[in-house]
């Protein structure tokens, strides 16, 4: 399974890619910005974006997630941010999404998000 984690913070996507390692997943993108995400996405296809809300340029997670979920309807969005306003959630409902993510990262969370992707992919190779 292709995972794709957007975060401007090399520490922080250090540290969210160390959690997904130890849960034995090894096929990971990662992107700073918003346009990268798109480029990694539309070329890799990945089953789940992680996309931090604020990236390094002036598009946020939120709109690089609508360009992902537009030439990619499968790949699946969770949004990561460490501040959870309501006005971005109401901008990140826009986008079809499995959740929110808060920063700093709990383990158990993105193993629960990882696990509903799963269950997701099974359901889509059975519908095929």
């Amino acid at each position: 399974m292709k995972i794709l984690v957007a975060d401007d913070d090399l520490v922080l996507q250090n540290l969210f890619l160390y959690h997904l390692k130890n849960m034995g997943l090894e096929d990971i993108l990662t992107a700073q910005s918003g346009e990268e995400a798109i480029q990694k996405a539309a070329e890799h296809q990945p089953a789940v974006a992680f996309m931090d809300i604020n990236l390094l340029t002036q598009m946020d997670g939120i709109e690089a997630a609508k360009f992902i979920k537009e030439k990619s309807p499968n790949t699946q969005i969770v949004f990561v941010s460490a501040n959870e306003t309501s006005s971005i959630m109401e901008k990140a409902d826009t986008v079809e999404n499995l959740g929110f993510l808060n920063k700093p990262y709990n383990p158990e969370l993105i193993e629960r998000y990882i696990k509903m992707v799963k269950i997701r992919l099974r359901q889509l190779n059975r519908n095929r």
